[in-house]
């Protein structure tokens, strides 16, 4: 059966909340949400959400630089902080710098700042800079409030593609 998508009103609503603060590099994109209405798996685990940056043809056809599509079925089992977070962490993706030649924006997507196993973390440490940087981040957090609100709740860590 196809996957059905409609337009994700609430979640455009959360990112231009976002941008000015979070993601001003954004402010000129051509952005679309849209929702589906159940999300795909990658390794096993569901996926959140997916950003594509559109380019060439697509690009002109339907005047968007990016789209981003959001996992209908997870959003609606997410509290509101959690959806926060993970629109938050699909426009992080998307990013964008001013050609110094022609003065346009340049639109990329990026990966995230780490992509590690925890096996491999608990065997080997903090072995690459970007790990350790973000274990450095994680020394600030309330870990202990975290998991206080999380208690219960199923963590999934495929947040986006």
């Amino acid at each position: 059966m196809p996957r059905a998508y409609a337009d994700a009103d609430t979640v455009e609503d959360m990112a231009r909340q976002m941008l000015p603060t979070f993601h001003p590099e954004l402010a000129t994109a051509r952005i679309k949400y849209i929702l589906v209405d159940k999300g795909s798996q990658k390794g096993g685990r569901p996926v959140f959400g997916k950003c594509r940056r559109i380019s060439g043809a697509l690009e002109y056809l339907l005047e968007l630089d990016f789209l981003v599509e959001v996992s209908g079925d997870i959003w609606n089992e997410l509290s509101v902080e959690q959806r926060q977070s993970l629109v938050d962490h699909l426009l992080e993706r998307c990013t964008g710098e001013e050609d110094e030649n022609t003065g346009e924006m340049v639109w990329k997507l990026r990966e995230p700042d780490v992509q590690e196993f925890a096996t491999i973390l608990r065997r080997r440490g903090a072995w690459t800079a970007e790990l350790t940087e973000f274990v450095s981040v994680a020394k600030t957090l309330d870990v202990e409030g975290i998991l206080e609100e999380i208690e219960g709740e199923e963590i999934v860590t495929t947040m986006s593609e």
